[in-house]
């Protein structure tokens, strides 16, 4: 078949760069075009892509993601029955480094993203055009992660806090009273000159009418002491102070919850519920709502993935690979090649997926217990086989069944009951943690068996 290859670099303000390859011949036909994304310009381009081509060529278009300028041009090339491909922008980089190491510029990156269709195409990414409300879906998903990412980073925040004013609270305080102790009572001085009998009729009028435990109050009151006593003024930390960023943080903590109901309600279950009225991935353990329209949203059609291992790669949650001769690199780092959003969703599904699911609890088991991995290694690897079964119930349209190690099918809770079997030893997590890694590595440094002759004797 007659093809020709257009490379485009894509530029945010400048004009766009964009050549034309022809691969019978391996070479490039014209100089280079510059254009900007308008209809008149684009024709330049395609005219270009088709002199001294037969009616039936084929055009293939290769460009970057750089921002959104690729969505415009990207349109109008699939209207005009151009093949579109997206690629990620390391992939240019590093092709560059092999035909001009020492050079760069929009010319050569044009001529690179065309000649990578030749070098692999089975590894490009098809782009497959989404209507604006898939779109609309994208943006309301992407900005509930953005408010759940200032949750947590305020969340963290808050417990600085109070290892730095209270030697932490997590122990000390019970939950339920975190946030009315932080609200009015965070200044330790306060609380000492308060009498146990005091602080717990305030404690159950905050709760009143429902009946509130007491017992943690008096160990309370002991660690304001041993505060008062450590610090031995206030002027030191100025509790006032921080008795009135506490308020502010929590306000905005409630504020944040409110804006991610709001998203969630308003924008995400409607555009959800229409575009994918038949989705089964709830059914899967550790999938919410949520997670679910989170990734339909950048799924958008699974049949855009010819097979599991193209999904599984486009989620960036499977391990980078190097083999040569008889030797074969083990432990390696995920690729992390796909949309950052589906991995962090993919990661937070598998810590619920492996409490639920006695096969992923079996995967986490064994990679904690057989291979040694820390608790980050062994949720990935989970993460990687909840993709799989993401892409089965896609593919098969039909929720997903829960079945035991003998693949026999079991209910929630009898799979809920053989998970919590495969509990992994207090031991094997402190033998497999980061810390004692590092510490064993420095005591074989330190070690006279294997330390290496001084040379220069």
């Amino acid at each position: 078949m007659n093809i020709r290859i257009i490379g485009i670099d894509l530029a945010v303000s400048a004009k766009h760069k964009a050549v034309v390859l022809d691969p019978a011949s391996n070479k490039f036909i014209g100089n280079q075009i510059s254009f900007r994304s308008y209809p008149n310009d684009l024709e330049r381009v395609l005219s270009r892509a088709r002199k001294g081509a037969s009616e039936d060529v084929q055009l293939i278009a290769i460009m970057e993601a750089t921002g959104m300028a690729w969505y415009p041009v990207g349109v109008y090339l699939h209207r005009q029955g151009v093949t579109v491909y997206r690629v990620n922008g390391q992939k240019t980089k590093d092709l560059r480094r092999v035909y001009w190491k020492h050079a760069g510029s929009d010319r050569i990156d044009s001529k690179v993203l065309a000649h990578l269709y030749q070098l692999d195409p089975d590894r490009l990414e098809y782009w497959w055009p989404a209507c604006g409300e898939q779109l609309a879906l994208q943006r309301a998903c992407r900005a509930y992660a953005r408010w759940r990412e200032l949750t947590t980073a305020l969340k963290n925040r808050l417990h600085a806090y109070d290892q730095w004013a209270w030697n932490g609270i997590e122990k000390l305080v019970p939950a339920a009273a975190q946030d009315w102790m932080r609200r009015y009572w965070y200044n330790p001085w306060r609380v000492q000159e308060a009498t146990v009998d005091h602080l717990t009729v305030a404690w159950q009028s905050a709760n009143s009418p429902k009946p509130a435990d007491i017992d943690w109050i008096t160990g309370w009151v002991s660690r304001a002491e041993q505060m008062t006593a450590l610090y031995g003024s206030e002027e030191m930390v100025d509790y006032e102070d921080l008795q009135e960023i506490m308020r502010q943080s929590l306000r905005l903590r409630d504020q944040y919850a409110q804006e991610q109901a709001c998203i969630t309600q308003e924008r995400i279950l409607p555009l959800f519920y229409e575009l994918f009225p038949d989705c089964f991935l709830e059914s899967i353990q550790g999938i919410g709502l949520q997670s679910a329209a989170t990734y339909m949203a950048f799924i958008q059609n699974i049949d855009r993935f010819p097979t599991v291992e193209k999904f599984r790669l486009w989620c960036g949650i499977v391990p980078a690979s190097k083999q040569s001769g008889f030797a074969e690199a083990k432990g390696l780092r995920i690729t992390q090649a796909g949309p950052n959003l589906i991995k962090a969703t993919l990661y937070l599904n598998a810590e619920v997926a492996r409490q639920w699911d006695v096969q992923i609890a079996a995967i986490y088991h064994r990679q904690m217990v057989e291979y040694g991995k820390h608790h980050n290694q062994a949720v990935c690897a989970c993460a990687s086989h909840l993709a799989s079964r993401i892409y089965a119930v896609l593919k098969q349209q039909r929720p997903y069944q829960l079945r035991d190690l003998e693949n026999v099918p079991i209910s929630k809770m009898e799979s809920r009951k053989l998970s919590k079997k495969l509990r992994v030893p207090d031991e094997v997590r402190m033998r497999n943690n980061k810390r004692f890694r590092r510490s064993q590595a420095e005591a074989r440094k330190g070690s006279p068996l294997i330390q290496q002759p001084n040379l220069l004797k």
